[in-house]
């Protein structure tokens, strides 16, 4: 279980998070009192979405104006790159140096960090050659220094396919390896048995990992992974309130009712 402010991720009901996806201010502070008023466990804030994330002192007069809107909510903030599934482009050392500054402000809970930026699968998960291990350990070193500060969520998302099972474990493994406190991994359907093997998979893992695990089945088919978490151990579900941040999402509202008639029936 890792704890965040009020919320006990890994606990009970799959929490639900909410993505801001806005690209101006206003717009964003808008949505976070729309959030307010709804069931949302955590509010994540999009950067990548927001035209003025390239300045910093933009990002953090909005950070400051969001903060204090959410009166306590868990906020997480994530920059999702093009290469796996997001608005903007960004090169390694602005992405870093982005979440660096916001790790610093004191203005958030959480922090997305993709852990397959500028790695390939075949780099890590076979023999890494002493370049790669030393561009991983370096990885290792930056994620130490956000969770001084905030809880480290690990993401993969394959936008494509879901891998099989062998790959998920490695990719899984990588992600746990590179001190997280949290992995998460969404990936795309191509039909209803990839849906089902990634509950399995998940299943499997939740009980032998000591952390939180998020997993998802992106596009409608995969509806069924983002409201059934808490039979095969996914413990964070995305839900939206406008426009998805991610294939297959559903509004928190509707999220919300079948978490609750879900959570009885394993009372």
């Amino acid at each position: 279980m890792v704890q965040v402010g009020d919320v006990s991720i890994g606990s009970g009901k799959p929490k639900i998070c909410a993505s801001i996806t806005e690209t101006d201010r206003k717009s964003i502070i808008a949505a976070a009192d729309i959030l307010l008023q709804k069931r949302v466990d955590i509010i994540e804030w999009r950067i990548d979405y927001y035209r003025e994330a390239g300045h910093w002192d933009m990002v953090l007069e909005t950070l400051q104006r969001l903060k204090m809107s959410l009166y306590g909510r868990p906020l997480l903030v994530t920059f999702r790159t093009k290469e796996e599934g997001g608005s903007q482009e960004i090169e390694t050392a602005a992405y870093r140096e982005l979440l660096d500054h916001i790790a610093q402000s004191g203005l958030v809970d959480m922090i997305d960090v993709e852990i397959f930026k500028d790695f390939t699968y075949e780099e890590l998960a076979g023999d890494r050659t002493p370049e790669v291990k030393e561009r991983f350990e370096n990885l290792k070193q930056w994620i130490e220094s956000l969770r001084q500060r905030v809880v480290v969520v690990g993401s993969y998302h394959n936008f494509d396919r879901t891998p099989e099972d062998a790959e998920l474990k490695d990719r899984l493994q990588i992600i746990d390896e590179s001190g997280v406190d949290i992995p998460k991994m969404a990936v795309m359907p191509a039909n209803r048995l990839d849906v089902m093997r990634l509950m399995m998979f998940t299943l499997q893992m939740a009980e032998q990992m000591d952390k939180p695990l998020i997993t998802m089945s992106m596009s409608r088919i995969g509806s069924i992974s983002r409201i059934s978490g808490e039979a095969f151990g996914s413990a964070v579900t995305f839900g939206s309130i406008g426009q998805e941040s991610a294939p297959g999402q559903l509004p928190v509202n509707k999220l919300e009712e079948m978490l609750d008639m879900i959570h009885q029936n394993y009372q």
